[in-house]
């Protein structure tokens, strides 16, 4: 009976451990994508001709008139 308990008490702490190690790494992947994303973020800025926003690199908004380099 004792064998029995021990064994049962085995079983759900490796199966406790097994989702927090599964929790754990699910996280770490979480927090990896969040820091890709955010490395990823540009900054804008809006055409004085039409307030289309672009990227600073951008050649033009493709307005007429637009005065960023063509």
């Amino acid at each position: 009976m004792i064998m029995k308990l021990l064994v049962l008490l085995l079983i759900v702490g490796g199966v406790w451990y097994g989702f927090k190690a599964i929790a754990r790494r699910n996280k770490a992947k979480q927090m990896a994508a969040h820091r890709k994303a955010q490395e990823s973020v540009e900054d804008m800025t809006p055409c004085a001709v039409c307030g289309t926003f672009v990227t600073r690199d951008q050649a033009d908004c493709g307005t007429d008139g637009c005065p960023y380099p063509g």
